[in-house]
């Protein structure tokens, strides 16, 4: 049996990225707007989307994990937790944590 301190990091099988919103929620971001001006008005505070935070695998590229943030705080919050799973965790631990096909 394998010590589990020898398997590589998950950061040696995956990579993240931000990426920006595909084009349709871009463009419901931008309709969206005058009812982010109405609510400001209200106090009520509606950052818009950032994009997605993505998980490729670094071999070939494919995407494995698409979340949705909004916000800078949920954005930020999003990146680092992932950027810490793939230093803290396996490849083969990150997968079922976030329930993966191998």
């Amino acid at each position: 049996m394998t010590d589990p301190t020898d398997a590589p990091a998950a950061g040696q099988t995956y990579g993240v990225e931000l990426e920006a919103p595909d084009r349709q929620r871009r463009l419901l971001s931008l309709l969206a707007w005058p009812v982010r001006v109405i609510g400001a008005g209200l106090g009520i505070v509606d950052e818009p989307s950032f994009g997605d935070v993505v998980v490729r695998r670094l071999d070939d590229g494919s995407e494995v994990l698409r979340l949705p943030v909004s916000g800078t705080e949920e954005t930020a919050i999003g990146l680092d937790e992932i950027e810490h799973q793939l230093e803290g965790l396996t490849a083969s631990e990150f997968q079922a944590r976030w329930g993966l096909d191998r």
